[in-house]
């Protein structure tokens, strides 16, 4: 019984670790108003964030222009798309 404890606690540690490793972000208020006073900051009108696929997506435009962002979980943006 010992044993099975032990590989039930161990099986749940990994799993906690692999969901911690993920990369996944969580949009809260305070990364919501982190990521639009930073995008703001480099000229773009920020309009709807949201989360997809472990990155924060930002929806902006600047310039006249509409663009999709994507942010790591370190608020840097990975990749930019014109809309």
């Amino acid at each position: 019984m010992l044993k099975s404890l032990a590989a039930a606690l161990l099986l749940t540690t990994m799993i906690s670790a692999q969901a911690l490793a993920s990369g996944d972000v969580v949009l809260n208020d305070e990364n919501e108003q982190h990521i639009r006073e930073m995008l703001t900051g480099q000229g773009y009108e920020v309009g709807k964030i949201k989360t997809e696929d472990g990155l924060y997506e930002a929806y902006a435009k600047k310039d006249g222009k509409r663009f999709e962002l994507l942010l790591n979980d370190s608020f840097e943006i990975v990749r930019t798309e014109q809309d």
